[in-house]
């Protein structure tokens, strides 16, 4: 049958796919919108806590949203936060701050920021997500 080697292998690949896949289940996702106006300095901003809506913004002006996270971790573990954007949007948005470590009952704020470049297309959306991280450290 299977050699025993051939099960650790195994075990082990299916201890990091559960890993994986569990880490892809608790990141918080969030959807990322900016829609291009005319005009000059018109900055529209959506308040909503659900997504990074940026709102509408002419060219050659940014805006800033903020998501603060904490670390709640049952455990007194710190963790590891990372951040993915991904889409149109994506090459619009800076994040101030990604890759650090958060300790046991740390709280962090993160600024995205959208700078609308002077040669985006007027009237165009543009979407993305934003997947943030939370991993533990042991």
């Amino acid at each position: 049958m299977f050699k025993t080697s051939e099960k650790i292998i195994g075990i082990i690949l299916i201890v990091i796919f559960l890993f994986v896949f569990y880490l892809t289940l608790d990141a918080n996702k969030f959807k990322a919108v900016v829609r291009v106006v005319e005009g000059e300095g018109v900055i529209g901003l959506n308040p909503t806590t659900e997504r990074l809506d940026f709102g509408d913004l002419s060219r050659g002006t940014s805006a800033v949203r903020r998501v603060s996270i904490k670390n709640e971790t049952r455990l007194k573990l710190p963790m590891r936060v990372a951040m993915f954007k991904l889409g149109g949007i994506s090459g619009l948005m800076d994040i101030d701050k990604n890759f650090f470590k958060l300790k046991a009952g740390e709280e962090a704020e993160i600024n995205f920021t959208v700078y609308m470049p002077a040669s985006a297309e007027i009237d165009k959306n543009y979407t993305g997500r934003v997947f943030l991280f939370k991993i533990p450290v042991i």
